[in-house]
């Protein structure tokens, strides 16, 4: 595939008249929902290379969840899905990265909709616990001098750091995770590629790279917690033991304890002692910052 001549093309043609024939059929049957656009010559989110355009129809009732057609216009090589409007819903194929050809009862907007903020902040957070303990292993292998197993766990990291980005733009995560970095956050790619492609020795590589990363880590923190410090918000003062029974913290699993730790490094939750029932004992409680 020629990306350049073939991007050329569709700059030189309107998209709605190129493609106007297979907007009219689909939208013609009344089963059709949306019928969506993703320009693949400008690499963004898709695995599916050997086309230069896609289009998505995405119709209620089908046999089958997706069907896959190849065609040939004009010098481009065009793949044709048709998707049940179920399997859309739960997996919406390159929303945030197509252009609407077609949409019947704003149907995608509707989509949109469905997908709640606090899903959103759920996700985040459960992304942010898996980087914080990537990272952190990895820190504490690279301070230890473990350099291959450090750069095992910085790579986990780099990889939760770029799913942690699309998740925060409401993106669905491709297989083409990469490719999809490029376009949203290209910084973290330069990052990725300055740890595998460098040709400095590996712990100059590595301290490099966990500097960097710590920066753009920080950077998210606020955001990336929000859901965890507002449930956490709801009472005064956390016992350990009170984690384990709220169903919206516990979720967190065993990533929970490293999270907790670095939120209070941050200054994001205090720490407290109080005295307990065994003599000479203090449990360790915690509580949200009321300034963050």
């Amino acid at each position: 595939m020629i990306a350049s001549i073939n991007s050329a093309i569709l700059e030189e043609w309107n998209m709605e008249e190129l493609f106007r024939p297979i907007v009219n059929y689909f939208a013609s049957r009344p089963t059709t929902k949306a019928v969506l656009l993703v320009d693949c010559t400008k690499e963004i989110l898709t695995a599916k290379d050997m086309f230069d355009v896609i289009i998505y129809a995405v119709a209620s009732g089908q046999e089958n969840q997706e069907q896959a057609r190849h065609f040939y216009l004009q010098g481009m090589n065009i793949g044709l899905y048709i998707i049940d409007e179920s399997l859309f819903r739960s997996k919406p194929f390159q929303l945030n990265d197509s252009e609407v050809l077609f949409e019947r009862d704003r149907f995608i907007d509707k989509i949109k909709e469905e997908i709640p903020s606090k899903d959103i902040k759920l996700k985040m957070g459960l992304e942010f616990a898996k980087l914080i303990q990537a990272y952190t292993t990895g820190k504490d292998l690279f301070n230890g001098g473990q350099f291959l197993d450090a750069y095992d766990f910085l790579v986990k990291s780099l990889n939760h750091l770029a799913r942690l980005t699309l998740i925060e733009k409401g993106a669905y995560i491709d297989s083409a995770l990469w490719k999809q970095t490029k376009c949203s956050e290209p910084e973290i790619l330069k990052l990725f590629e300055e740890l595998v492609t460098s040709e400095e020795p590996i712990e100059k590589r590595l301290e490099l790279v966990f500097l960097a990363s710590g920066f753009l880590i920080y950077s998210k923190t606020i955001k990336s917690t929000e859901h965890l410090l507002e449930v956490l918000d709801e009472n005064p003062i956390w016992k350990y033991e009170m984690f384990e029974q709220h169903p919206q913290v516990k979720c967190y699993g065993a990533n929970l304890r490293t999270l907790l730790d670095y939120l209070i490094e941050k200054g994001l939750i205090v720490p407290l002692r109080i005295e307990s029932s065994i003599s000479g004992m203090y449990e360790q409680c915690y509580k949200v910052k009321k300034t963050c």
